[in-house]
């Protein structure tokens, strides 16, 4: 089974309380089973609110960072701003961090040229070593580190976007996190096709988790953001079902829906989390794309008439799976 979730956030124009709300529902009627940390903001008091909230629900949390981490395992900054006592604090014997995952490759800016491959191994290995052993003595059990494709369209080192680097990083990683967003943005800067981009990776049985996240804004609010986090658009959801297809030990996959665009927080919320679920249970690209129309045209802006239309959408999935109904 597949585990399915979305990002946490905790910002906007509403009290954290209304964000929970929002969790909640979705938790209840079973669109989503897993928080992701950090969703937006990565600090302390956004990972204590994502912890009360996985335990008043008993979802799971996907941990993809902490606080004062460089998200660039072979850095040597990587763990060097943590307050791992404060840290402590908040997640000590947490029954409910199983593994962390975090970006492959050197911060922005810096370049493999700039290191011997010796120092570059002997960065990667005692990061991964160091964060294992603090968070073995902090929660009590033995945590995997999984690392994530990188997206192209900024300054991080050509060499770290391009097929093969990211295959080698999840060989040698215990499990690897896989970005459609980050890559579609790294094919296109190497020039070649999504489709070619995915066909040239390797180790993909290595890959557990898959982040989607919208990345066509209509707006043009984000116009100069290249990984923009925004509602899925309709010509996203074919890449979507296409790509859940080709990882085939994936248990958990992320809707890392960060910026509202075109609505409100709250039907944003809900439309993504739905569309998802959609994708995943049925993986087919007409049901979804009606879903995420009917929701975008039916669903009020606060979402005052939320239960009417689950129902329907409950409905159209159900006689979908009972019938094959496009």
């Amino acid at each position: 089974m597949i585990d399915i979730g979305i990002n946490y956030l905790t910002e906007g124009d509403m009290s954290q309380n209304a964000f929970d709300k929002i969790y909640k529902l979705l938790v209840k009627k079973g669109y989503i089973n897993t928080i992701k940390f950090p969703g937006k903001y990565c600090n302390y008091d956004g990972l204590k609110k994502a912890l009360r909230l996985v335990e008043d629900t008993n979802i799971k949390i996907d941990i993809h960072g902490f606080p004062g981490i460089v998200p660039s395992i072979s850095s040597k900054n990587y763990i060097k701003n943590v307050d791992w006592n404060k840290l402590k604090d908040i997640i000590n014997k947490s029954k409910y961090i199983k593994r962390i995952s975090t970006h492959i490759g050197l911060e922005n800016k810096d370049r493999l040229r700039n290191y011997k491959y010796d120092e570059l191994m002997n960065n990667y290995n005692i990061n991964v070593l160091n964060v294992k052993e603090k968070l073995k003595n902090i929660l009590c059990n033995q945590i995997d580190i999984g690392v994530e494709n990188i997206p192209g369209g900024f300054d991080f080192d050509i060499e770290t976007i391009k097929p093969n680097y990211v295959s080698d990083c999840w060989r040698q990683a215990d499990f690897g996190v896989f970005d459609i967003s980050h890559a579609k943005l790294s094919a296109k800067q190497l020039k070649i096709t999504y489709e070619e981009y995915l066909k040239m990776l390797k180790y993909k049985e290595k890959v557990k988790i898959l982040h989607i996240s919208g990345n066509v804004d209509e707006t043009n609010k984000y116009e100069n953001k290249p990984d923009k986090h925004v509602l899925i658009h309709h010509t996203e959801i074919k890449d979507v079902i296409k790509t859940i297809q080709e990882f085939h030990n994936l248990d958990l996959i992320i809707s890392e829906y960060s910026f509202n665009t075109k609505y409100s927080y709250e039907k944003e919320l809900i439309i993504e989390s739905i569309v998802l679920f959609t994708m995943i249970k049925t993986k087919d690209y007409n049901l979804s794309k009606y879903i995420l129309n009917f929701l975008e045209k039916c669903l009020q802006e606060d979402i005052s008439n939320i239960e009417q239309i689950i129902e329907i959408i409950d409905t159209k999935i159900k006689n979908y799976n009972e019938k094959g109904e496009r």
